[in-house]
């Protein structure tokens, strides 16, 4: 594991791989000495320190999509004591790759920094359980400092089991808390001002993914359309009839996702998460094996929506059928109680702001567009992590192919067989999206 150390000329290469950085290397530093007090000193709420050390590793074979992570260490001394810190630190993806062209057509990088240092501190987390991790600091373009997680004891699942009860019911509670938090600001600000959430936020809460003038869009789309397709035809169960009006809604539904996924006229809107799959959503257990606690992370693709597109596609997403079947109703309680509890302690009617069945309806409305985008999406969500870092991380000009172009049907075949749970999780998709089309013919 490389170091980057508290050498000020510390740089991001293009490559950003394990290397230790040199000035002649330019173009952007990733942190200063400055940077790194203005860190500790947010964690302390003290200047009471002086830093010893501090190093920046990158931790190689754990990427996401559209960034690069790394440990921060630092070492400080305080009164006569030295005491040592982590934190997590993410960058952009390397240059030579197409998410890094999406990176800065989209802006999200920076919409996650502006999310954690001006939308959060304005909205407030709330007095019940912390839903995301401490922010330190951000440096558009280059890096995002947040608490690392797991250092604290917060770990994700492992993306190809489903969720259980224990899980879900956590998870609607976060999400509930997370959306009484920007409805209850959206709410003030409707009394005290007219304005809305949108009004404050609305350069960050735009669609920055599904955007139907734009032309890596429309490829990403054409290329999911072809991978859902491959598997819809590798599916022995479905007759051919079967199998050829799902993939007609498919290719009809997933071109519409850009026009879908537009506020709500219909909905009371909330801000969004908008991209809550189990990569992003972390738990932490008691000594006991309980779990105790939910993190929501990564909010690159925050919305103005309806909060059940939050809702749907997260369960959707991490669940599999039968628990989705058995637990919708008690989770939609969840979500409902916790949201009721949230906004009575600011004074507010949950009856008011989001009716119970209200939330139902949604909840109803955008089963469509939730197994659309299910269905389009799972085939890169659960790519195994050898396919994640040659695709994403290595042979980048290859990534053009499988996620944007002609190749995705070989992709997903090539995940079939090499991951036992990667066809049948979206198999399942494919099985309510027949069961969809059959209760609502008038959707085909």
């Amino acid at each position: 594991m490389a170091t980057i150390s508290a050498d000020s000329s510390c740089c991001l290469t293009d490559s950003t791989k394990s290397q230790v950085c040199s000035v002649k290397e330019k173009p952007v530093a990733l942190l200063s000495d400055s940077d790194i007090n203005k860190i500790v000193e947010r964690k302390l709420l003290s200047n009471n320190f002086r830093v010893l050390h501090w190093s920046l590793d990158n931790l190689g074979e754990i990427n996401g999509f559209l960034g690069l992570y790394y440990t921060l260490s630092v070492t400080v001394k305080i009164d006569d004591k030295s005491k040592h810190f982590k934190f997590f630190a993410k960058t952009p993806p390397p240059t030579t790759s197409p998410q890094y062209d999406f990176l800065v057509r989209s802006n999200t990088f920076n919409k996650e920094i502006a999310v954690y240092s001006e939308i959060v501190p304005k909205m407030g987390t709330g007095k019940g359980p912390k839903w995301l991790p401490d922010y330190y600091f951000g440096k558009n373009n280059v890096i995002i400092v947040l608490e690392d997680a797991g250092q604290n004891g917060y770990v994700n699942l492992d993306k190809y089991l489903p969720f259980d009860d224990e899980h879900c019911i956590l998870v609607a509670k976060t999400i509930s808390l997370f959306h009484s938090r920007s409805l209850i600001l959206d709410e003030k600000l409707r009394r005290s001002t007219g304005q809305t959430i949108f009004d404050l936020y609305g350069k960050y809460l735009e669609e920055v993914a599904f955007i139907e003038t734009d032309s890596a869009a429309q490829k990403y789309l054409s290329s999911c359309i072809k991978g859902a397709c491959t598997i819809v035809d590798m599916n022995e169960k479905l007759k051919d009839d079967e199998a050829t009006l799902i993939k007609n809604w498919i290719t009809k539904w997933v071109w519409r996702l850009p026009e879908l996924l537009k506020t709500s006229n219909k909905f009371r809107n909330v801000m969004c998460h908008r991209d809550l799959w189990p990569n992003n959503i972390m738990f932490k257990k008691d000594c006991s094996g309980k779990t105790i606690g939910c993190y929501l992370i990564d909010f690159q693709f925050l919305r103005y929506s309806p909060p059940a597109i939050d809702f749907v596609i997260c369960f959707l997403l991490s669940t599999d059928r039968a628990t989705r079947r058995r637990c919708n109703e008690s989770l939609i309680d969840v979500y409902c109680d916790t949201m009721k509890k949230e906004l009575a302690a600011e004074g507010l009617d949950v009856e008011d702001c989001l009716p119970r069945a209200q939330f139902i309806e949604s909840c109803k409305d955008i089963q469509g567009l939730a197994l659309a985008y299910a269905v389009a999406n799972m085939q890169i969500m659960l790519l195994t992590r050898q396919a994640v870092e040659e695709y994403f991380i290595g042979s980048t000009d290859q990534l053009e192919h499988v996620v944007y172009g002609d190749r995705r049907s070989d992709l997903v075949k090539n995940q079939c067989r090499i991951m036992k749970s990667y066809q049948p999780r979206i198999t399942e998709i494919i099985e309510e999206i027949r069961e969809y089309l059959a209760a609502n013919p008038d959707k085909c």
